[in-house]
């Protein structure tokens, strides 16, 4: 009786498991799909200038500051928002301008060619729903994470080229973590251009 009693519990338990999984992928599929077609229409409105979405960029430092800064030496700092409409488009004054970013692009350079790289993809809902981090450091090595998302909770990191749906590492959360706290950051840059 133990037995089957063992035997059921463990077919609940591959069967929770692959409904699991199955679900995260599906949810992955979708995100790259979301992918797929901002980056599509991105590249439509840069060919047209018409079918795209809505381009803004800040940037600190570069080629044109011809300054060296004590710290870093020569830096730069690019952030470009690529968003759907403009706040008050359609007559609503109070919309939230953080819900129309699809992508945003970070990019750092700095010091001993140290260069990091961020894409941060969003939903219809202003929701980050992917993350894409990639750093060379001082060594020349480069190191890339994804990251997927979903209602803000991280369901899956992708690093070298595994997938890690679950037991997640200490430091892939905190990756995945800062990830999140930098488009959010970046969000409220973002909808300072408009504030009145």
């Amino acid at each position: 009786m133990k037995k089957q009693i063992l035997s059921i519990v463990i077919l609940i338990l591959v069967s929770a498991s692959a409904a699991f999984s199955q679900t995260v992928e599906q949810q992955a599929t979708k995100i790259r799909q979301l992918y797929a077609a901002t980056n599509k229409r991105i590249d439509a409105g840069l060919k047209d200038r018409t079918a795209g979405f809505h381009y803004a960029a800040w940037t600190l430092g570069g080629e044109r500051d011809g300054q060296q800064w004590s710290a870093v030496g020569t830096m730069k700092i690019q952030d470009e928002f690529w968003f759907d409409g403009e706040p008050g488009q359609d007559g609503e004054e109070s919309e939230d301008a953080r819900k129309l970013i699809r992508k945003i692009v970070s990019a750092y350079a700095g010091a001993a060619d140290l260069r990091t790289r961020g894409e941060y993809l969003f939903n219809d809902a202003g929701e980050m729903v992917f993350a894409f981090t990639s750093e060379l450091d001082p060594e020349g090595k480069t190191m890339e994470r994804r990251f997927y998302y979903a209602k803000d909770k991280l369901i899956r990191v992708v690093r070298d080229g595994k997938n890690i749906d679950r037991n997640v590492g200490n430091e892939d959360e905190q990756l995945a973590t800062n990830a999140m706290t930098d488009a959010k950051k970046l969000q409220n840059t973002f909808a300072l251009m408009f504030a009145e």
